[in-house]
């Protein structure tokens, strides 16, 4: 089952050799931990780019989300789960 969201989340993670690792992100009260980065892809469309992760948790689903430079903020677009 895919969700689509577009909902701000916090987003934990760090900096290394010019690239952007995200570790854990907190939506609706619940911190996630990923434990894998599936896919990342840039959007350079605009002004600013923005940086997508598709990311595995400890739960298992998956979910896409991206970093927008312009503020460093962070968006949950969507959400794949097997559960309905």
């Amino acid at each position: 089952m895919v969700t689509r969201y577009s909902e701000p989340v916090e987003m934990i993670g760090y900096f290394a050799r010019g690239k952007v690792q995200p570790c854990r992100f907190r939506w609706n009260g619940h911190v996630y931990r990923i434990t894998s980065v599936s896919s990342q892809w840039e959007n350079r469309e605009g002004a600013y780019p923005l940086f997508y992760y598709v990311v595995r948790t400890t739960g298992e689903d998956v979910y896409e989300l991206h970093l927008d430079t312009s503020d460093l903020s962070w968006t949950l677009d969507f959400h794949y789960s097997e559960n309905s």
